[in-house]
């Protein structure tokens, strides 16, 4: 039973095989029609005459098209006179002609039908290729075996000795009018990706618009819009969501994209390069050709209104196709030799590339080279906003972070008077007490504290080794201007890499001052002592201030309502915020003892 079913299906498979294949046989099949160039207009009546008369077959071949000419021709079907025979209606497909009309013979009168394309016709279109055809009953043919066509050719210019028209039946047209051949399939597959390619940049370049608020991202998304639109002509499936259905109306639109290409890719150059700020006399040349082809784009659409069959509309563009490809041409030039920054290096190649592949679609007639062109000079531009992306972000950070040295430099600057003030004043206190060699000791001890500040005025960061010796100078001094009334102890690790870890300079002592003014000072009874301990975290350096002063409940009591915040201590808050800007986050944690106060101060690793 299984062999049977199988039998059956593969004897299926191959009657419907063949039952195509013999369907394919009257699919497209070619006609090459007799031609008769007049230089006068003629009307059906007298080109019967001359087709009775065989002067069809007399005439000088036609050659290349003229648009002064009155060309027709007289399609004859005798050789296919099998599937004539056989067929009630067959399709015809004119292809290639423009202002032109079909003469049929009707109920004992001549019937003409419009095949003018952007114009109101009696053409239908397949659905699934870009193929116009005309449906004919057999019985309308001259003498049951032709039809004549006239036509005015107003744009093109074909080599009418080679031209070819053809038919088919209503079913092979039917079964086979979707079937899309290897030639036809590649340039499908380079539309759609190309499709691809420009949706998802135009996404990408929309949403960097929202964020970033540069035109260039517009235009750029411009651009690549109207060279889909451009494009969508190689696929009917695509071109009928701009229009398709509508000849005239896509004529236009396909016209004036070529022109919007060329606007919006210069408008993106200018920008993406920064013209006006970089090469201000280039600029006003490319702002000069923007307006021009603003300009051109107005003339062609009134052109094309009044008559899309223009000479003078296809040569205003051919004109518009060389001189952008000279201006193409001039600008990489001036771009190697004149641009500062590496940014040129991508709209050189982008440009040369896609004006190679436009200048290639030009003079062999395939878009796909031109299409090729595009994708890869958008993917050039899209790498190049990258790197020009980076390349903002990176000189952002450095002016980020040039502005946070300078503006820590400042407040560090403030912070020094504060020291040198109390310091000299500590020296004006001993000396009027009459403490001499306390005031000479300590005079001493101020000089260098001072050098240590002024050789490393320079650094915003010093390593904590320095920082720790400057500490043990400013405790020294504190220990004079007091009488030696309190003790200090600071904890290092000996021989660690901690030595070496850079800190913003002075940025404990602030709230080692705090300790000895607010917390100590105030003691009556009992040693006074601070403690500095610094530990090596992973991520961190903690530094811990400790004292066994009065605590910061007796020592808010004590001010009263006299309370003036420490400059030094604000100072250094704002430091350390600063600081976390560009690295970890410090943290100060202050911790009430049963005897003075410990503060913990996390400090980021440089």
């Amino acid at each position: 039973m299984k062999i049977t079913n199988f039998l059956l299906f593969h004897f299926f498979l191959l009657a419907t095989t063949a039952f195509a294949q013999d369907l394919s046989a009257s699919y497209q099949v070619t006609l090459v029609p007799r031609v008769l160039r007049l230089e006068n207009p003629a009307n059906i009546d007298s080109i019967l005459d001359l087709s009775s008369n065989g002067l069809f077959n007399q005439k000088e071949p036609p050659g290349i098209a003229h648009r002064n000419y009155e060309y027709w021709f007289e399609v004859d079907f005798s050789a296919h006179s099998k599937i004539i025979n056989q067929a009630d209606t067959i399709y015809f497909y004119p292809g290639g002609v423009e202002i032109s009309q079909l003469y049929l013979f009707s109920s004992g009168k001549i019937k003409e039908l419009n095949l003018t394309l952007m114009a109101e016709n009696d053409l239908k279109r397949s659905k699934h290729q870009n193929l116009h055809y005309v449906p004919i009953s057999v019985s309308d043919l001259f003498d049951s075996t032709k039809l004549f066509i006239k036509s005015r050719y107003l744009r093109g210019t074909p080599d009418l000795d080679k031209k070819i028209f053809a038919f088919s039946t209503p079913e092979a047209h039917n079964l086979l009018a979707g079937y899309i051949g290897p030639n036809s399939f590649k340039v499908q597959v380079l539309a759609y990706f190309f499709l691809g390619v420009a949706a998802v940049l135009m996404i990408f370049n929309l949403i960097l618009f929202i964020y970033v608020k540069e035109y260039q991202f517009i235009y750029y998304g411009a651009f690549l819009l109207f060279q889909l639109i451009y494009y969508s002509r190689i696929s009917p499936n695509l071109a009928y969501y701009f229009g398709f259905d509508f000849p005239w109306f896509y004529f236009w639109l396909t016209t004036v994209s070529q022109l919007l290409i060329n606007l919006f890719y210069l408008l993106f150059i200018r920008y993406f390069l920064e013209f006006p700020r970089v090469t201000p006399t280039f600029d006003h040349l490319v702002k000069g050709i923007a307006l021009m082809l603003m300009g051109m784009v107005l003339i062609n659409s009134i052109i094309i209104f009044f008559n899309p069959y223009s000479l003078f509309q296809s040569q205003l563009m051919d004109v518009q196709r060389y001189f952008m490809a000279g201006f193409a041409l001039f600008g990489v030039i001036y771009l190697w030799f004149f641009y500062p920054t590496k940014l040129k290096y991508f709209v050189i190649a982008g440009t040369l590339i896609f004006t190679s592949g436009a200048l290639m679609t030009m003079f062999f007639l395939k878009l796909d080279y031109m299409i090729a062109g595009s994708a890869i000079e958008s993917t050039i531009f899209a790498l190049g906003l990258s790197y020009k992306i980076k390349t903002i972000s990176q000189e952002k950070q450095s002016a980020e972070k040039d502005a946070f040295q300078t503006k820590l430099g400042a407040l560090r600057a403030q912070i020094n008077p504060h020291f040198i003030f109390n310091s000299l004043s500590s020296i004006q206190h001993l000396i009027n007490s009459g403490q001499k060699d306390a005031a000479l000791s300590y005079l001493s001890k101020f000089s260098k504290f001072v050098r240590q500040i002024l050789e490393n005025s320079i650094d915003i960061h010093v390593t904590l080794e320095k920082e720790v010796e400057l500490l043990r100078v400013y405790l020294d001094l504190e220990s004079l201007r007091f009488d030696h009334s309190f003790s200090y102890e600071i904890d290092f690790p000996k021989n660690s890499e901690l030595n070496y870890q850079e800190v913003p300079m002075l940025i404990v002592q602030p709230f080692v001052e705090n300790a000895i003014k607010h917390g100590l000072m105030p003691k009556q009874f009992g040693d006074r002592k601070v403690w500095i301990r610094f530990f090596d975290k992973r991520t961190h350096i903690l530094c811990e201030v400790e004292d066994n002063g009065i605590g910061r409940n007796a020592s808010a009591a004590a001010k009263g309502n006299i309370h003036r915040p420490s400059r030094g201590m604000t100072l250094t808050e704002e430091r350390l915020k600063m600081v976390n800007e560009i690295g970890n986050q410090p943290q100060i944690i202050i911790e009430d003892l049963d005897e003075g106060t410990k503060i913990s101060i996390k400090l980021p690793k440089q």
